[in-house]
């Protein structure tokens, strides 16, 4: 069987421009609320003066300032004769973000920037100016190219693809870069050290990355890129047409956001050794059905092959999205749902979160489209950061506390906001409206 998916995979490699281009994501993008949080801060790239340069941290706040329009792009006057470009709105194809905009220095594109574009994107262009790219600026399915104006002291394109300027760091791998290539491989350079978080976001075609024997940072393993002692899962190309994968022997971590957008993956599975594997490496794995982890691991553990734990299961780490289960059973003696835990489920209709727990934490339940009731302990204390928004079907939560205990549970800003309706908390006293 392994041979017979290698040889397919060997053939898709070759599929022409037609066959790629075809890729796509359908529905509603998820794109995850990153702006306040994210526990994994890895090393921006700097310049020699030690200014950071190539991308945002995830959290960091929107700036202050005069929000302006100018052409088809929405800016903010950062108030020392400089700007931030925020959103593009316009609808043609090539985006050729300005240098200046209203005598302003445009210096950075904020996260997201292409979103709001009211047509198709396929090429961008980032202007001399340009130093900072905040986190998954140019995050857009449909695009191609990136080109970079030759006086850029930061940044470089090449063949369409966003490095540093020194090249030891990938940037972005525009999301639709193979209909450029004709095929669905790309080759790391050899002068690549690190890859930014979001490189690779909303690429669906891309099957395999090759890596050569002088880069001295990874590795692939059969298309898969690895650290280069094996030790870390860093990207694994979301068009491979695996609904299984057996992570190996020797692996210890895996890398935020290492299998995100692979739709096809039905199930993981995680030798003893690993002892980091971050929620967000799951992220848009619409497929996904059982996290099974080997049980002589000390650091996780799945219940029935499925659901990932910590070791003692006290906290609820990953609820794959396309488990069938309508009414998910807790674990007793489980403390608290972690970031993501259940992000995206498709099929949770009701949440029984068990007495004992008590914190729901940052984006735990956000764009579970089917969740229509949840039951929430008294021994709850803390609701975080968007952990039930863009539930669109959600309108009951069942606290089994008092209205003056729910008031006192410290709630995250914008914990139910987005699509999540108006939702009517019934205590033991009494209701609650709560508005988002």
């Amino acid at each position: 069987m392994k041979k017979l998916i290698l040889i397919l995979l060997a053939a898709a490699i070759v599929l022409s421009l037609p066959a790629c281009s075809g890729g796509g994501k359908v529905g509603n993008d998820m794109f995850p609320d990153l702006s306040n949080k994210n526990t994994e801060k890895p090393d921006p790239t700097h310049t020699e003066d030690g200014a950071s340069v190539v991308w945002g941290r995830a959290e960091e706040p929107q700036p202050e300032g005069r929000l302006f329009e100018n052409g088809d792009f929405m800016f903010l006057d950062l108030g020392d004769g400089t700007a931030y470009a925020m959103s593009y709105k316009g609808s043609g194809p090539d985006v050729v973000f300005p240098a200046e905009a209203d005598g302003l220095s445009v210096t950075g594109i904020w996260s997201y920037a292409l979103t709001g574009a009211e047509g198709a994107v396929h090429k961008v262009t980032l202007p001399a100016s340009v130093k900072k790219l905040a986190y998954s600026a140019l995050t857009k399915i449909g695009l191609m190219q990136i080109e970079v104006d030759a006086g850029n002291p930061y940044f470089s394109s090449v063949e369409g693809v966003l490095y540093s300027k020194d090249g030891k760091t990938l940037i972005c791998y525009p999301a639709d870069h193979c209909a450029v290539t004709g095929i669905r491989k790309f080759t790391l350079p050899d002068s690549v050290e690190t890859i930014a978080e979001g490189a690779f976001w909303y690429d669906y075609t891309l099957m395999v990355v090759e890596v050569g024997e002088n880069n001295n940072a990874f590795k692939d393993v059969d298309g898969v890129v690895y650290s280069k002692d094996g030790k870390k899962v860093v990207w694994f190309p979301a068009g491979k047409p695996y609904t299984f994968y057996n992570i190996p022997d020797g692996v210890t971590e895996i890398a935020p956001y290492a299998f995100v957008c692979a739709r096809n993956i039905g199930q993981f599975v995680f030798p003893a050794g690993v002892e980091k594997i971050p929620p967000t490496a799951f992220l848009d794995c619409t497929a996904l059905k059982h996290l099974t982890v080997d049980e002589n691991n000390k650091y996780y553990s799945s219940d029935e092959g499925k659901i990932l734990y910590n070791k003692d299961k006290t906290v609820l780490v990953f609820y794959p999205p396309s488990n069938p289960t309508t009414t998910f059973s807790f674990v007793d003696g489980m403390k608290k749902i972690g970031d993501y835990a259940c992000f995206g489920c498709k099929f949770m209709y009701k949440a029984p979160v068990p007495e004992g727990v008590t914190e729901i934490s940052f984006n735990a339940f956000k764009y579970c489209d089917w969740l229509r009731e949840a039951d929430l302990p008294a021994s709850l204390k803390t609701i975080g950061e968007s952990a039930f928004a863009d539930c669109r079907d959600l309108e009951v939560i069942n606290y089994a506390g008092t209205a003056a205990e729910w008031e006192k549970i410290v709630k995250g800003a914008h914990w139910n906001a987005g699509e999540t309706p108006k939702i009517t908390v019934r205590c033991s006293d009494g209701d609650v409206i709560a508005l988002s």
